[in-house]
C-alpha cells in the first residue's frame, strides 16, 4: 500500500506554525528545537505550553442557563418543574436564569482532555503529573467524558477565538491516543491518519502562501456559471486556496491521500484520478473572468511512497491545469522552495 502519513515530526510542527499562527508566541519557541519520538509528544507538549497560557490570560465565560430551587425569585419560574418536582410545599420554585460563568463547552473540552491526558499511560509520568497539576484551574467547569461528537458543537467568535489552536491540538492529540488504544485494524488507523493529516495538510498550504509570498490569497466559493439561474441542489465549489497577481489567478486543491494516482490493474499505468481533475477544471470554467485575465487550475498531492508520481501540465480547451506533489518527508527547506516553484510554474 502506498504511503504518505511517514511525515517527520519536526515538519508536523512546522505545518502547525502556519496552520495556527498561535504557535509563533515566544512561549512556544522552544518546541521547534526539540526532538520527538512521536506525534504524540509533540501535541502533549504543546498542550502543556499552550493550556498554562490560556489560563493566564483567563478562562473565557459566556451566559449559560441555570436551573435551581430557590426561596429567591430571579431569572423566570419554571412552573412545570415547580409543581413536578412538588417545590411549594417547602415554600420554593424552580428558577431559571442566565449566568455568566466559565463552564462553557470550550473549557469542558479542555478539562476533559486534561482529566484523560493525566490517567493515560500512553503520556510519560513527568507530562501526566503536569496536566494533573492544571486542574484545579477548572474547578467550576463541569467534567465531561470525551467524545470525537463534542467538538462538533463548538463555535468560535472574535472573543474565544483564542482558544481554537488548543482545542483543535486536544481533538488531534485524543483521537491519535484513542486510535492507539482501539482494536481498529491497521488499515482503517491509517485512513483515519490520513484524513486528519489531510485537513491540516490543507491548511498548511493556505497559511503558507499568505505568509511567505506577495500573492493575493483568499479562499473563494465559486458560483456556477448556469444559464437561467437555476442552482438548486448543485453542489457547493469551495475553493482550498485562490492566488491572484496582475490579471492572473491561479485555483489551487490540495489534495492528502494514501493513492494520489489510480490504475485500473495492478502494474497498470498510472493515471490522473478523475475525480479531481473534474473538480479543478470545472472550478476553472465557472470562475467569472475580467477583462484580460488568465485563469489556470492546479492539484497539489502530498507524495507518497508510490512509484509514479504527479508531475503533469495540461493544456485543455485554451486553459493550464498543472497537477504536482509536494514531498513532506524532506527538509522543510525542500519543502517550501517545492511550494514556490509550483507556484511559479504559473506566473513567473
Amino acid at each position: 500500500m502506498e504511503r504518505n502519513s511517514n511525515i517527520p515530526i519536526r515538519n508536523i510542527y512546522y505545518m502547525l506554525s502556519y496552520a495556527y499562527q498561535t504557535l509563533n508566541l515566544s512561549e512556544y519557541k522552544q518546541i521547534g528545537t526539540e526532538d520527538f519520538e512521536n506525534v504524540k509528544e509533540l501535541y502533549a507538549e504543546i498542550l502543556s505550553i499552550g493550556i498554562p497560557v490560556l489560563i493566564r490570560g483567563g478562562l473565557s465565560k459566556d451566559y449559560i442557563s441555570v436551573e435551581e430551587t430557590s426561596n429567591v425569585i430571579k431569572g423566570k419560574i419554571d412552573i412545570n418543574s415547580t409543581i413536578k418536582k412538588n417545590t411549594l410545599v417547602n415554600k420554593k420554585v424552580v428558577v431559571v436564569y442566565d449566568e455568566f460563568s466559565e463552564d462553557i463547552l470550550l473549557n469542558q473540552i479542555i478539562k476533559g482532555t486534561l482529566l484523560y491526558l493525566a490517567r493515560s499511560n500512553k503520556i510519560n509520568q513527568k507530562m501526566r503529573k503536569s496536566f494533573y497539576g492544571l486542574l484545579p484551574y477548572f474547578t467550576e467547569v463541569t467534567d465531561v467524558e470525551l467524545d470525537l461528537k463534542l467538538w462538533k458543537n463548538v463555535k468560535y467568535s472574535r472573543q474565544n477565538i483564542r482558544y481554537q489552536f488548543i482545542v483543535d491540538v486536544c481533538r488531534y492529540l485524543y483521537e491519535q491516543l484513542l486510535f492507539d488504544e482501539s482494536s481498529t485494524s491497521q488499515i482503517m488507523k491509517e485512513l483515519q491518519d490520513e484524513q486528519r493529516l489531510s485537513s491540516l495538510y490543507e491548511k498548511f498550504i493556505y497559511a503558507f502562501f499568505k505568509r511567505e509570498t506577495n500573492y493575493k490569497v483568499s479562499r473563494y466559493q465559486i458560483q456556477w456559471n448556469v444559464d437561467d439561474g437555476f442552482t438548486e441542489a448543485l453542489p457547493i465549489m469551495q475553493t482550498d486556496l485562490i492566488l491572484q497577481k496582475d490579471n492572473k489567478t491561479l485555483i489551487v486543491d490540495a489534495k492528502f491521500y494514501s493513492e494520489n494516482m489510480a490504475a485500473r490493474f495492478e502494474g497498470g499505468a498510472a493515471k490522473q484520478k478523475s475525480g479531481n481533475l473534474y473538480q479543478i477544471f470545472t472550478y476553472i470554467n465557472n470562475w467569472k473572468k475580467g477583462p484580460n485575465e488568465t485563469v489556470a487550475g492546479m492539484l497539489i498531492y502530498a507524495k507518497t511512497t508510490a512509484l509514479n508520481q504527479p508531475n503533469h501540465v495540461y493544456h485543455i480547451k485554451g486553459k493550464q491545469i498543472f497537477v504536482v506533489s509536494l514531498d513532506l518527508q524532506q527538509d522543510f527547506i525542500g519543502i517550501k522552495e517545492n511550494l514556490l516553484s509550483h507556484a511559479d510554474q504559473f506566473f513567473i
